[in-house]
């Protein structure tokens, strides 16, 4: 598949901003999230037209950053330390709805407390207003994954389900803790597509994978449960080779693809990004524009694929470009 340009954008202060997350909604419109000097703002592009929104009815902790999610066209962030939930809608996005959460997620429970779960700083993505929400344990990863739905109609939001990769058994979100699993697993990424949840799993590497390398790369839908169903697309164990492996995954918010990079340079991909196509369950080459060969495709919506320059691991690292591509 060869991408061609349409647009980009510059980012103005790159140096100064924390992006956690980029995406493009279906509009067309990017929307990026990120933190300064402990303030969270969102930047909205489109066209010739930049808008930055400050966040000020949500804390912007630095060391629990509140959760980043879309749907529609809408644009949320979710705290744990608050249970509420801001959500911005494009055509009024200067003012922001708060919603909150009916009821609560149990607490982890250790042998002589409680915790309470974190969120990650990034949620999955949905084709509904159902979004999985990514919980890390005591790690830097996530490990749980909770879906909420957001009624905007109603003005309210809850809790329907609490599940982790493979779990046998339903954690009942009425009880006030659960069993902490032994080992947990690092979900890198979740997708609700089709009435379906898909979870993009790494194993027991919830600590970070860059240094001993994935254990493995599964893309599987799983049960309210957690419980694997079908592995779409897996690479099998890598632990067992002294060669460090493993691919990163990230669905777009179309629906239609998990968009796989290379963890490591030196891996059999040549460091170049493939496309796993859902509906065939076809892995997809990409052929960049020359102009931005080192960017990093990082999502699509509505016939469209956003790419930004720097980019490792999943991470933004002073990314200051921004480039919108269709298929040639």
């Amino acid at each position: 598949m060869k991408l061609i340009t349409t647009q980009t954008f510059e980012i103005k202060d790159a140096g100064q901003k924390q992006f956690h997350r980029i995406v493009l909604l279906n509009t067309g419109t990017v929307v990026g999230y990120y933190s300064q000097n402990d303030t969270c703002f969102l930047e909205w592009l489109n066209g010739n037209e930049i808008v930055e929104i400050k966040v000020d009815e949500i804390a912007c902790d630095v060391f629990e950053t509140p959760a980043f999610f879309h749907f529609q066209n809408y644009v949320g962030l979710y705290s744990s330390k608050n249970d509420i939930v801001i959500l911005y809608d494009e055509s009024n996005k200067n003012t922001p709805t708060r919603i909150s959460i009916t009821n609560h997620l149990p607490k982890t429970k250790y042998p002589n407390f409680d915790k309470p779960l974190s969120n990650y700083h990034s949620a999955g993505n949905t084709d509904t207003s159902i979004i999985p929400m990514l919980f890390t344990n005591a790690g830097m990863l996530p490990v749980y994954v909770a879906n909420l739905l957001v009624d905007v109609e109603k003005g309210t939001a809850s809790w329907l389900d609490l599940k982790y990769w493979n779990n046998k058994q339903s954690i009942a979100l009425e009880n006030e803790r659960f069993d902490k699993p032994q080992k947990p697993f690092t979900i890198l990424h979740a997708l609700n597509r089709k009435n379906v949840s898909l979870l993009y799993g790494i194993g027991d590497r919830d600590g970070g994978y860059l240094k001993p390398g994935m254990e493995f790369s599964e893309l599987s839908t799983v049960d309210e449960k957690g419980t694997v169903k079908e592995t779409l697309f897996s690479l099998g164990r890598l632990y067992k080779e002294s060669k460090k492996g493993g691919k990163e995954c990230t669905f777009s918010s179309s629906g239609k693809y998990a968009i796989l990079t290379p963890a490591f340079k030196s891996d059999d991909w040549k460091n170049k990004q493939k496309l796993f196509e859902l509906d065939s369950k076809q892995l997809i080459d990409l052929e960049l524009p020359k102009a931005f060969s080192d960017y990093r495709v990082i999502d699509h919506n509505n016939e469209l694929f956003l790419l930004v320059n720097r980019h490792p691991n999943l991470v933004f690292a002073g990314t200051d470009s921004i480039v919108i591509c269709k298929v040639q």
